[in-house]
């Protein structure tokens, strides 16, 4: 398999259901841990909202009815494609959404999708903060924590507000690493 460059371009997605749980996927391939629904812009939609409503149907089978823009901003996070040029990272549009249907997960890109309770996702970053401060590598991060960059987006969505200067140097200190033999340029 040929490697694939980073298009340099994000969505998140941030769906709730009507106690504020937090639907999440557990992600099939680096970068690990459990997130909301994500993807890149620019490697095959038209447009952020293309992105928005493509990227829900695919990893947890739901149709977007509808949307708004949280926050955008640049953060120079590492995915499992090799590095955007000439600055490695992604210029993310993180937005909330309404969706209906069934959540139906993506096989291979997804271990599982699920809604999580805000003291869930709570214990999640903590367990990303633990494995990190612990020294522990990116290949390594348990499957039972938040992917690094979602510390970052969670708190600017006001979602994560305890998270303090450090706990987020912690989380981009993370998610700018590169992954060393598990960082395969693209998908397995």
């Amino acid at each position: 398999m040929s490697a694939k460059r980073c298009c340099g371009t994000s969505i998140g997605v941030m769906i709730e259901d009507e106690r504020h749980n937090l639907l999440m996927v557990t992600r099939g391939w680096w970068p690990k841990g459990t997130a909301p629904v994500a993807g890149h812009v620019r490697d095959e939609h038209t447009d952020v909202a293309a992105a928005l409503v493509a990227e829900v149907e695919e990893e947890v089978g739901l149709t977007v009815t509808g949307s708004g823009l949280l926050w955008e901003g640049f953060l120079p996070n590492l995915c499992a494609s090799l590095p955007h040029r000439p600055t490695p990272g992604h210029y993310w549009h993180l937005a909330i959404a309404t969706a209906e249907g069934q959540v139906t997960p993506a096989e291979g890109e997804t271990k599982g999708a699920r809604f999580y309770s805000p003291v869930e996702v709570n214990d999640l970053a903590h367990a990303t903060l633990a494995h990190y401060r612990d020294g522990g590598r990116a290949e390594e991060q348990p499957d039972e924590s938040l992917e690094a960059v979602w510390l970052r987006l969670l708190w600017e969505a006001g979602r994560l507000s305890w998270l303090s200067s450090e706990d987020l140097a912690v989380a981009e200190t993370a998610y700018t690493t590169e992954p060393g033999e598990y960082w395969l340029g693209g998908r397995r």
